[in-house]
């Protein structure tokens, strides 16, 4: 049931990270669930025990929880993360895959959560999706435009999966030339071609965090300037390579020491300030 998606969603969530995705998990939990909601203590759920946790890692693209039934001491795990890395987990499933890309077609993301079988911590079988609106800041069209009128192309690049990072992309009035990462490690291909599909897509789907310094570095040997922007820790080594590195509003410290530039405001527009104050510059320079 919804319930039960909630509840195991809920013991596989971050207690206390500041991940958007995590919150609103907990928040969807605690809102719906009655148990959460009459709880006295609000570390714990009622009849449950979270006895292990690991985090969501980007490569792996999951968190994994171990969970003890008090009235049974019956211990079961729950993964939850990204839609194809939980349908790979339980062993594949084609109605899994239908509706993630009927959701994904419609610009929702999905969180794939699967479950052990009793008796045995090493079977998941998958318990069901839940469904994630994550929409560009309403800033980020306008701020393409304006980058692009300036003469500077704006590539995408995002841990989500192809069909929805070209639905975003077209939303964002960009063109929905976006491939695959897997293209930017292609052993078959020689870094010239690599290079040439580098510069000509608008973006990438389903990176994971080396992908990013590979997109720069490819750039780079082009002879082009380029600038990153990202948040995280694994975003660093990217912005640290860049000619100008930019981490947003609210990133981790991580981001910001490898960043040359730190913006204070939420979104990407300020960007563009930084844009034509340096062309201001250079100008009275020269």
């Amino acid at each position: 049931t919804k319930n039960d998606i909630l509840l195991l969603s809920y013991l596989s969530a971050e207690p206390g990270a500041n991940d958007p995705i995590e919150s609103a998990v907990r928040f969807a939990a605690e809102s719906d669930l009655e148990i959460l909601k009459s709880r006295p203590n609000k570390h714990e759920v009622p009849g449950y025990k979270v006895t292990g946790f690991v985090p969501f890692n980007p490569n792996t693209k999951m968190s994994n929880a171990t969970v003890v039934i008090n009235e049974t001491n019956e211990v079961f795990r729950v993964a939850k993360g990204a839609p194809q890395v939980i349908i790979k987990l339980v062993g594949g499933n084609d109605d899994a895959v239908h509706a993630v890309n009927t959701l994904a077609g419609r610009g929702l993301r999905a969180l794939g959560i699967a479950r052990t079988i009793p008796g045995d911590l090493e079977t998941y079988e998958l318990v069901g999706m839940i469904t994630l609106l994550d929409p560009p800041r309403p800033d980020s069209a306008e701020t393409i435009r304006r980058c692009n009128g300036y003469g500077v192309e704006v590539k995408m690049i995002t841990g989500d999966q192809l069909i929805i990072a070209k639905e975003v992309a077209h939303r964002l009035g960009m063109s929905r030339v976006i491939l695959d990462a897997g293209h930017l490690v292609d052993p078959d291909k020689s870094d010239e071609e690599i290079t040439q599909h580098c510069e000509r897509a608008d973006g990438f789907a389903q990176v994971i965090p080396e992908h990013k310094y590979r997109v720069v570095e490819l750039l780079q040997k082009r002879g082009l300037l380029v600038g990153m922007t990202g948040d995280g820790v694994n975003d660093a080594p990217a912005l640290k390579k860049a000619n100008v590195g930019i981490a947003v509003h609210g990133c981790t410290d991580a981001a910001r020491s490898a960043a040359d530039i730190v913006l204070l405001a939420p979104g990407l527009s300020t960007i563009v300030d930084g844009i034509t104050t340096s062309r201001a510059i250079f100008q009275r320079m020269r």
